[in-house]
């Protein structure tokens, strides 16, 4: 266990000072949340459509109030920004947020997290404007399985990868929920026919462990961890399973495929936890920075801003966010300790 540095570092920082938690890991990856609103209904991120309310349109955060926090938090050591939701695209206009956040100095990458429905119309334009890669929610390729989890069609999602690798956005990588009785298990596996598609469409595909983020939804019944994935005949056939696992700040752990045409990637949320190498903040649609996916302990940057707070207010709230943030995060969804689903975090 690492030792945490004195609550009273952080109360003397200088508003030059790089983002350091009290596990001396440093913050600089910030994932900003442009909506809570989408296209899809996807079965563990989102409450049924009945009980879901999206923010009012005024609580939602303004792109020049993203600009400014993502400005100020340049300043302070981040460097990577990845546009999320509920799904970024439904929201207008959004090419010219990446235009401005792409000329901020400091900040070298720009990714966005989609389910490329609407990839097919934008993906040239985001490319021009300064987004540099994507990653795609994809949990089926079976058409009907896919209608059932999400509410939409798989078609336009294949157009919009193709549409993000012709407008150059990669490396493309695909992201899978593994849910058993879903996608994953016996009867069920799409794991294999998946890695080989990540393979046809020049992709790196990362399979992930389901998480604890949704009311009402039944996590032990679905769950399976990565290990007994990794157990499969079909997918050992394809993956070398005893190869090195990679660390680093990355949340995958990759996988070496037997054709040597790539990688695999394991995120394992539940069965192998990498806070160790957290860099992480979130900024939610409604304006909060979150400090860890799992806990609930946010502090509300719109309110600062709107307020008339300052820069130096701003950063401030960055480093308090800094200082509350756990060394493990705890998973725990249940009706004595509700948490936001994932749809209302950013995912």
């Amino acid at each position: 266990m690492v030792e945490a540095t004195p609550i009273r570092f952080f109360e003397s920082r200088p508003d030059d000072g790089v983002l350091m938690d009290r596990f001396d890991r440093q913050l600089t990856y910030l994932r900003i949340s442009v909506t809570d609103r989408c296209n899809m209904r996807c079965d563990y991120c989102r409450p049924a459509s009945d009980s879901y309310k999206a923010e009012a349109h005024d609580q939602v955060i303004r792109y020049e109030e993203i600009e400014r926090i993502a400005r100020i938090a340049a300043q302070m050591g981040v460097s990577k920004l990845r546009i999320t939701g509920g799904e970024p695209l439904v929201r207008r206009d959004l090419p010219d947020l990446i235009e401005k956040l792409a000329s901020i100095d400091g900040i070298k990458d720009i990714s966005m997290t989609t389910n490329a429905t609407l990839l097919g119309k934008y993906a040239q334009t985001l490319a021009d404007a300064g987004l540099d890669r994507i990653n795609v929610s994809l949990d089926s390729l079976n058409p009907l399985r896919f209608r059932k989890l999400t509410g939409g069609e798989l078609a336009p999602v294949l157009a919009g990868i193709q549409a993000a690798r012709d407008a150059g956005l990669g490396p493309i990588k695909i992201n899978t929920v593994l849910m058993r009785g879903i996608n994953a298990g016996d009867e069920h596996s799409e794991v294999a026919e998946l890695i080989d598609f990540a393979i046809a469409e020049q992709a790196t595909i990362r399979f992930i462990e389901l998480m604890p983020m949704k009311q009402g939804m039944d996590w032990d019944k679905h769950y399976i961890g990565i290990d007994e994935v990794l157990s499969r005949d079909d997918v050992a056939q394809r993956v070398k399973v005893e190869s090195a696992l990679q660390t680093g700040n990355s949340a995958a752990r990759y996988l070496s495929l037997k054709n040597g045409q790539g990688e695999v990637g394991f995120i394992m949320p539940m069965s192998e936890r990498f806070c160790e190498g957290c860099n992480r903040l979130r900024l939610t649609a409604d304006g909060g920075l979150r400090s860890c996916l799992p806990d609930d302990d946010q502090l509300n940057l719109r309110d600062v801003i709107r307020s008339g707070g300052s820069d130096h207010d701003i950063r401030a709230v960055f480093f308090r966010s800094a200082l509350i943030k756990p060394e493990v995060g705890t998973y725990k969804f249940d009706a004595d300790d509700e948490k936001r689903s994932m749809i209302s975090i950013g995912g």
